[in-house]
């Protein structure tokens, strides 16, 4: 563990920066010791992105200064400052689909042969020796666009180790990583850390803060609180810190979702909310059924690669190749079609927000509206006064999710990570759907709004909505669900009515994982 006489790699001193009359930071100052993982923490808004692409050289900052191993590196550009050693994870991922990933690892700076054409079999040999020393599952020629989520925020990782980078600023690292993958990544940190390489850990997931950490920041209000260090301090001391005062219609809100009650009977609808039997795609799925009542929340647990995300796609209508019966709520289904889906009332909260969940230049109200544009086509067109609904119905979701935004029509792509996250998440719930499925539903949000999502799933829950929810997080799968599906292979292989705790949770994961690899591998 880093000593308080360890040199800073970098200090951020008397930081300011505004955007218009927006000011995001106030003389904030912050440093990174050689070989200390300095978690920054905070909810959603308070200016952590911000403060990061100030020390990386995206944004410029107002006043204060950056100094790198001593040296100003205030003025610099972004590849200056990359180039002396500074590296970033961003939340939303970089990489370029159509490429290798040797390609990617190495762009801009390819290995030349005669100083001329890129030296192919050398690139890859350096890419395949990188990726076997950290021991991730990758090969140096995979086109990144045909990984999973998980597999593409390694090639991130990977990219930032190989610029020699001697601080690593890491945003949300493990928001889709497997219980496998992140053991691998704690590791990485680790052997990075005895290189002397400092890290700046961004997460929520407060566990690993806890865990990885040697001190800990809060950015509040656009203002650094702290630093401390993990044993001086427990997850609700930390809520509680970075804690916003909340709208008076927040203060009934439970504070974890296990003290809401759970489902609610529905015994005068005895259809189910969803029906699937043998439901099956020609490489993903095999044979899947199994019902969800209203009211109803089912976890689907599984390791990455275990088929859940494409089991959410299937049954809304994304994959072209679907077989099988589909019925919600009694009325029959015909899978492979979004609009049908949608029209039969079933929603989806994407895992990837950015290119799946939202049109970052367009309007947060236009994104809120579009699944509902029917609905307010028929209550008298969409003029003036469907303008006026669909903006009374985003102010309400966006006092129950606490969302920070200038107003309705601020373009989607300006927000925080998590706030774009909580418009994916409330326009769904807007639409009144009979059946709601959530993938990575909480993922890049703060702990008290993961408290106010969740509280929120419940209350939907309770009006008789269905819910799907798929989540990486064991904790939110334990605390949400009635009962949890376990998926591996492409097949629903057990279903639980409660587990006892994490633990025993990715235990059973990780057994049903093992007893299927015999099987032909089911990607998501």
């Amino acid at each position: 563990m880093p000593t308080p006489n360890e040199p800073a790699i970098v200090a951020m001193e008397n930081i300011s920066k505004s955007f218009g009359a927006n000011k995001v930071l106030r003389d904030v100052s912050f440093a990174v010791r050689t070989g200390e993982v300095h978690a920054l923490l905070g909810e959603n808004g308070a200016g952590k992105s911000t403060l990061m692409k100030a020390l990386i050289g995206v944004h410029h900052v107002d006043e204060g200064r950056i100094l790198l191993e001593g040296s100003d590196v205030t003025a610099l550009a972004l590849r200056d400052r990359m180039d002396r050693g500074i590296a970033m994870i961003f939340q939303e991922l970089s990489v370029l689909a159509n490429r290798s990933v040797a390609e990617n690892l190495f762009l801009l700076r390819e290995p030349r042969a005669l100083g001329l054409r890129v030296d192919r079999k050398r690139m890859i040999r350096e890419a395949d020796a990188l990726i076997a020393q950290y021991g991730f599952a990758l090969k140096s020629t995979d086109i990144v666009g045909e990984l999973g989520f998980a597999q593409r925020q390694m090639v991130e990782i990977l990219k930032a180790i190989s610029r020699r980078a001697r601080l690593i600023v890491m945003d949300e690292p493990t928001s889709s990583l497997t219980v496998q993958e992140e053991e691998t990544l704690f590791a990485t940190i680790a052997q990075l850390k005895t290189t002397g390489i400092g890290i700046v850990y961004i997460s929520h997931r407060m566990a690993d803060v806890l865990r990885l950490s040697d001190r800990i920041s809060i950015v509040k209000d656009g203002r650094i609180v702290g630093p401390f260090r993990p044993e001086e301090t427990s997850i609700d001391h930390i809520a509680a810190l970075m804690s916003r005062p909340r709208d008076a219609q927040m203060e009934d809100l439970p504070q974890d979702a296990s003290a809401s009650p759970k489902r609610a009977s529905f015994a005068g609808n005895s259809l189910p909310a969803l029906s699937v039997r043998d439901l099956s795609t020609s490489r993903k799925l095999e044979a899947i059924s199994f019902d969800i009542a209203p009211g109803e929340v089912v976890g689907l647990g599984g390791l990455v690669g275990s088929g859940r995300s494409a089991l959410a796609k299937a049954l809304f209508g994304i994959l072209p190749d679907v077989r099988g019966q589909i019925t919600i709520s009694g009325m029959p289904l015909v899978p492979g079609s979004v609009p049908r889906a949608i029209a039969a009332g079933v929603a989806l909260v994407p895992e990837d927000r950015r290119l799946e969940g939202l049109i970052g230049g367009r309007s947060l109200a236009e994104n809120f509206a579009l699944p509902s544009l029917s609905r307010f086509a028929k209550l008298g067109g969409l003029g003036p006064v469907a303008a006026g609904r669909i903006n009374s119905l985003f102010d309400r979701y966006r006092n129950d999710l606490s969302l920070l935004c200038r107003g309705p029509n601020q373009p989607a792509q300006q927000l925080s990570g998590g706030n774009q996250q909580k418009v994916v998440f409330a326009k769904w719930l807007a639409m009144g759907p009979k059946l709601l499925i959530l993938d990575e539903p909480t993922s890049g949000v703060d702990i008290n709004a993961k408290r106010e999502m969740r509280a929120l799933v419940r209350r939907t829950a309770a009006t008789g909505v269905g819910v799907l929810l798929i989540s990486s997080e064991l904790e939110e799968l334990i605390d949400l669900s009635d009962r949890i599906l376990v998926m591996a292979a492409g097949r629903v292989t057990r279903s639980i009515e409660r587990a006892e705790d994490e633990s025993q949770l990715r235990s059973l994961l990780q057994t049903e994982a093992a007893r299927h690899m015999s099987l032909p591998r089911k990607e998501e």
